[in-house]
């Protein structure tokens, strides 16, 4: 899942010469051949997008790499683990200040692969923006991006999983089928781009068909899509009627903002949810600096796209929790037929919200470091290691109980 992949199309051609040399070595970067958790766990592979691939803050680096569940994962099964390192300070750098969305003083676009990591297998096949387009695709989708080339080197993640002959694989491919629609612009129109359900079924079918078709005998777990609303980018515009919120929210916006009646109780909008980047928009002059809730706000009459976008009103919500909730459906049910383990990752995040800590249900627009919780990146979307290490031992705890190991939680 990611909420935006930064445009890398100027570093794309020196991409292609990397992919060139990405399959010219073969380096252990961690760990044993033979596994400590038994022989289940002899090639795990991890698939998926950028929380798998340790996206954090609107950037990755091999520090971000680091701190991904798939990692921390691989440590626990004592298992080889081969990944794509960027080196730091990232491609692109993640952002250090939530307020002013500044990246480390003279970051590069991009600081290219660690030489260090050339490597024929990797066990880490995650690219952060794909989605279910994108496991099987060749010649790339919409949703490519040149992370796509610096990581899988011309292959395909099925392609470069299968290279590593997986005995175990976690499949994280979540939320980019409908979540940058959905969050990253929120209009009405924008969330016909949301991938169908039945589309989105036939793309998993073909990725498990080709994976199978490889490795007959791998097990794994397959993970769900996040929901709207458990992601903290998204808080409940009830929020605004609070005046010490609205405060902190106006505070980032540069300016006293109108809130518009839809947002207030008895509006068509309560119980929308608003972006928390709307803020920053207004601040940079990109949106007027008015809250409306549902599009036209209650009179119908603001001006597009006020109240549409950066916006989720009630009837868009229950459009995309029903696509999402029929793509966990599927996902369960092919986890089923398959006899891998499947994992929902809401209850740990909503769970996490209620307490509030480390993640909070409203961004505190005060705080440059932590807006979203103690466990989250600065962009609202991706965790940071304290949610990471809670996602991969929630993995541990489903491994253990589907295969009957007895990997030890991470620490």
């Amino acid at each position: 899942m990611m909420y935006k992949v930064t445009n890398l199309t100027r570093v794309a051609a020196v991409g292609a010469v990397m992919a060139l040399a990405a399959c010219s070595t073969d380096k252990k970067l961690l760990g044993p051949s033979t596994p400590k958790g038994g022989d289940l766990f002899k090639s795990y592979v991890a698939m998926g997008n950028s929380i798998t691939a340790g996206y954090q803050s609107g950037g990755i680096s091999d520090a971000t790499q680091r701190q991904s569940y798939a990692f921390l994962l691989a440590g626990q099964m004592g298992t080889q683990y081969h990944y794509a390192s960027l080196a730091n300070p990232g491609c692109p750098a993640p952002i250090i200040n939530f307020n002013t969305q500044a990246r480390p003083t003279g970051a590069p676009p991009c600081a290219l692969r660690n030489a260090s990591s050339i490597t024929d297998i990797l066990n880490n096949v995650a690219v952060p923006g794909a989605s279910s387009y994108d496991p099987t695709a060749v010649n790339g989708t919409p949703f490519s991006n040149a992370l796509t080339t610096f990581i899988l080197g011309g292959k395909t993640q099925v392609e470069r999983a299968l290279d590593a002959k997986p005995t175990f694989v976690t499949i994280g491919i979540v939320g980019n089928d409908y979540l940058s629609f959905a969050v990253q612009d929120g209009r009405t129109a924008t969330l016909a781009g949301i991938t169908p359900v039945a589309t989105f079924s036939a793309n998993f079918d073909a990725t498990i068909s080709q994976l199978l078709a490889g490795a007959p005998d791998v097990k794994g777990v397959m993970m769900a899509n996040v929901l709207p609303t458990s992601v903290p980018i998204l808080f409940p515009a009830a929020a605004m009627s609070d005046p010490t919120f609205k405060g902190g929210f106006d505070a980032q916006a540069g300016t006293t903002t109108t809130l518009d009646p839809s947002c207030v109780a008895g509006g068509a909008g309560a119980t929308s949810l608003i972006n928390t980047f709307l803020a920053h928009q207004i601040r940079a002059g990109a949106h007027p600096p008015i809250v409306a809730c549902v599009p036209g706000g209650a009179s119908g009459a603001l001006p597009a796209p006020i109240g549409d976008i950066l916006i989720l009103d009630p009837s868009e919500q229950a459009s995309v929790d029903a696509i999402v909730a029929g793509y966990n459906t599927y996902l369960q049910n092919k986890a089923n037929s398959i006899g891998f383990a499947y994992y929902d990752v809401n209850t740990l995040l909503n769970t996490l919200k209620a307490a509030g800590t480390v993640i909070r249900s409203t961004p505190n627009y005060a705080s440059s470091t932590q807006p979203f919780g103690t466990g989250m990146s600065l962009d609202g979307v991706h965790p940071a290691l304290p949610v990471q290490r809670l996602l991969a031992n929630d993995l541990i705890a489903v491994i253990n109980t589907k295969y009957g190991t007895s990997l030890a939680p991470v620490p």
